[in-house]
């Protein structure tokens, strides 16, 4: 992913909260004239600011990255769609409450990545087609669970039926039995991974999800990947990785051995082993499942992973890449790390979490289209986003919310 700033950290912090007033002020123009909220708490303004800049940039999305037909694309990927983004827009409109983008970008999606309507969905597409069939199991979560509360939140229950044909799908394709154990794999290319197993992308874990898809659709046993996802997070964290010992960071990919049933690396894939442009939205993901859920091994885990707030305490300044055992692979800023590293803070520092709010805000840019830092970098535009719609407490459980 392309960096936004590469300064030192010192200057990139004080630059970024040196503009927040700013920023605050420009939101308002940007949203076409939003009243200033009551003057009652901090919490309450912050709260408002949040919203006004998370409404300016899914409009701001929706005009550069979502075309009419309902594709989302990547501008610095050749304009390619992934199933990624499209399960984005997806969570992103229904909790926007946007049914027509909701009902654009499914349309497109089902008819173009959902091969033969029975598998999972296809990973990439380009020039027409699909260019990898094979699934990312992230994707296919995200997707179902947009479905579900899509039918939740627009009354359709046409969406439930293709949540749970989804879920069907997700479960024959992309989950293993390891050991009696069920796990969600990387997608279904993973389960049938010989050498050195099947493999696991830490980041695609979605608890929270699990236990939506529990209640919808019994006919699976969904609340076994809960414990399973919880049992591998742990391990892949704290595995010695190609003779690495762990500073207690999740890793972009792991895989289960055949031979041992222990979790080792994943030489196949560049840089599996670090903190980097998979595993930071771990702590999201996680962090989504304290927050619903009240979950103690959610808490447990973010409160264990201390490496992230020692660094942010120390020098107010992350990391785009660590490795794993905590050295710094690539030095450079980069808010869309911040966008779910922020989850962590959440639950564990909430003071810690308010000045990376701060800077997540000040990559805010109230032009038209609004946008957070490059505004061709689709990866960005999403986790800033769901950084700060977390942060502003509008990402809700809406499968309970509307029933």
């Amino acid at each position: 992913m392309i960096a936004t700033t590469r300064g030192g950290p010192e200057s990139f912090v004080a630059s970024r909260i040196a503009t927040i007033a700013l920023v605050a002020s420009l939101v308002i123009a940007a949203c076409g004239g939003v009243a200033s909220p009551p003057q009652t708490t901090p919490a309450r303004q912050t709260s408002s600011r949040l919203r006004a800049v998370v409404d300016a940039t899914w409009a701001g999305y929706k005009q550069v990255f979502i075309q009419r037909d309902g594709r989302v694309i990547d501008p610095t990927r050749n304009g390619i769609t992934t199933s990624e983004g499209q399960g984005y827009a997806l969570l992103r409109a229904v909790w926007m409450g946007d049914q027509t983008t909701f009902d654009t970008v499914w349309r497109w999606t089902a008819s173009n990545l959902q091969l033969g309507g029975t598998a999972p969905f296809a990973s990439l597409w380009s020039d027409s087609k699909p260019i990898d069939a094979h699934s990312a199991s992230d994707a296919d979560s995200d997707i179902a669970l947009a479905l579900l509360f899509a039918a939740r939140r627009f009354g359709d229950p046409t969406l439930r039926e293709d949540a749970l044909s989804t879920l069907t799908a997700i479960w024959n394709d992309d989950v293993v039995s390891i050991d009696g154990m069920n796990v969600l794999t990387a997608g279904d290319w993973a389960t049938r991974q010989q050498t050195p197993g099947p493999v696991i992308n830490p980041s695609y874990f979605a608890p929270y999800a699990y236990r939506i898809f529990a209640v919808e659709d019994p006919a699976h046993r969904w609340s076994t990947l809960i414990d399973s996802s919880y049992t591998l997070l742990n391990e892949c964290t704290d595995a010695v990785l190609d003779n690495t010992r762990s500073r207690g960071l999740p890793p972009n990919w792991c895989a289960i051995s055949r031979a041992t049933g222990r979790v080792t690396s994943f030489p196949t894939i560049a840089d599996a082993n670090d903190y980097g442009y998979d595993a930071f939205r771990v702590m999201w993901r996680v962090a989504l499942d304290a927050l619903w859920n009240n979950e103690p091994r959610a808490r447990s885990y973010l409160v264990g992973s201390t490496l992230l707030r020692t660094q942010w305490n120390t020098s107010k300044h992350l990391e785009a890449v660590y490795g794993h055992d905590g050295s710094v692979v690539s030095s450079y800023d980069d808010p869309t790390l911040y966008g779910g590293d922020i989850g962590n803070f959440l639950v564990t520092d909430t003071a810690g979490a308010a000045q990376i709010e701060q800077l997540l805000v000040a990559s805010f840019h109230p032009s038209s289209p609004a946008y957070f830092g490059d505004p061709q970098n689709y990866f960005e535009q999403n986790w800033v986003w769901f950084g700060l719609a977390l942060a502003a407490g509008m990402l809700h459980d809406l499968d309970t919310e509307f029933q």
